[in-house]
């Protein structure tokens, strides 16, 4: 089911080096997640069979976020991508355990690459033209 993607993370570090901002939790990461096998589903329906990894179930807030989940969901977006529309949605940075972290502006990146897709595969779908083939006939008559 798709959900409006958050397209206005914020945050910022005080004088004191304390972050303060939007915080990434479980909520967010389902939204990102099942918005991707969204865009998937919706891509089929025009384009080649892909495949993208399964992040599995939902997660809960007791549930934490690991770096190959995080590289997870940025592959899985590219894959959809490369796919449908080639659009250019920045460099995707790689995240490894107890290295860089996804912040808000990587999260907008995210989420904004997320819905210009879905915004454009569907314009695609709903723009198709759906022709009734009647073969020359007329109410049935020749």
């Amino acid at each position: 089911m798709w959900q409006s993607p958050k397209i206005d993370w914020h945050g910022m570090v005080n004088t004191v080096g304390v972050y303060i901002g939007d915080r990434f939790n479980a909520e967010d990461f389902n939204r990102i997640k099942n918005n991707i096998e969204y865009l998937r589903s919706l891509s089929i329906k025009m384009y080649e069979e892909f495949n993208i990894h399964s992040l599995g179930v939902d997660k809960t807030p007791a549930d934490y976020f690991y770096a190959d989940e995080i590289n997870q969901i940025e592959q899985n977006l590219n894959t959809i991508n490369q796919n449908t529309v080639k659009g250019s949605y920045g460099n995707t940075p790689i995240y490894a355990e107890n290295g860089n972290i996804m912040d808000f502006i990587e999260l907008n990146r995210i989420e904004s690459a997320i819905l210009d897709i879905h915004d454009k595969l569907t314009n695609q779908y709903e723009g198709r033209r759906m022709f009734e083939w009647s073969f020359g006939m007329k109410g049935g008559i020749f």
